[in-house]
């Protein structure tokens, strides 16, 4: 592992470390947050850093770059380990080291998410398991493609499609976070579907909760070739 001892004079605190992914089914997927090396908390407090501490994680020098929190510090030396959705965002499979910057960032005040999957409709109540999955996240960035899991549906991907206040990213933690989220990928063909089902089956009035349908009657159409 290489840390960057004269950054910290000039813009922030690096390390050079090799990255690997949380295995599949690991709960940490469903998060923003990592496990680097003991030695990467001794050079933060050796500087006198204090927690909360954040980072920029960035490869090729910074074409694939984003934000995350540390989960521990108990890795191997000069080693990362990364939730899946980060590890495929920043193409790290084609990255034999990652730069990891120390970084601070605004207490953010508002999120608004695009569900990858119409199944996060079928949530009983959205927006506070929402709210209750971003609590595995430290920081967020515009642009970011994370991973959620709810009791409901299981695991969907958002996309972090605007952030406030405007900044590379924002801390979520200890604040007031308002969260919104704009209608899921997929929603305009589930409505067209639903809307195509209707034509072919009716409602029938029953007084029982559950009320039965059947396919309506569809008239036949002749066609004829004109003369």
């Amino acid at each position: 592992m290489l840390f960057d001892l004269f950054g910290f004079f000039g813009e922030k605190p690096s390390w050079s470390l090799s990255p690997i992914k949380f295995e599949a089914g690991n709960q940490n997927n469903f998060g923003g947050k990592v496990i680097v090396p003991q030695s990467v908390l001794v050079d933060l407090v050796s500087f006198q850093i204090q927690p909360p501490f954040t980072f920029e994680i960035s490869h090729s020098d910074g074409v694939y770059k984003t934000h995350c929190g540390v989960l521990e510090f108990t890795g191997e030396e000069g080693q990362i380990v990364v939730p899946s959705w980060m590890y495929q965002q920043l193409s790290m499979e084609d990255a034999d080291r990652i730069v990891l910057r120390y970084m601070t960032f605004p207490l953010g005040r508002f999120v608004k998410l695009i569900p990858h999957s119409v199944d996060f409709l079928e949530i009983e109540n959205p927006k506070l398991e929402l709210e209750s999955c971003l609590r595995n996240y430290q920081v967020l960035s515009e642009g970011d493609e994370i991973l959620c899991q709810f009791d409901e549906v299981g695991s969907i991907r958002f996309t972090v499609a605007h952030i406030e206040p405007l900044s590379n990213a924002v801390y979520i933690v200890d604040t007031d976070l308002a969260v919104d989220f704009l209608e899921p990928i997929g929603f305009k063909d589930k409505m067209e579907r639903e809307r195509t089902v209707a034509k072919y089956v009716e409602v029938i009035d029953s007084p029982h909760d559950i009320k039965p349908i059947k396919m309506k009657k569809l008239g036949l159409y002749m066609y004829r070739p004109a003369n």
